[in-house]
């Protein structure tokens, strides 16, 4: 069985070299998603209380 992580030269479709990466893209956009994901189960959980009231 050949381990993907050790491949060589052309990169297979869907990689993106280390040269190309942007990781500031991650840094950016984490707190939108947290923060959205918190409003997410705030409404989730108003929703249920909601219900069972």
């Amino acid at each position: 069985m050949q381990d993907d992580d050790d491949w060589v030269g052309t990169p297979p479709e869907g990689r993106i070299t280390r040269d190309r990466a942007k990781p500031e893209h991650w840094r950016q956009s984490f707190p939108v998603a947290t923060v959205s994901s918190a409003i997410l189960v705030l409404l989730v959980v108003v929703v249920v209380v909601v219900a069972l009231a």
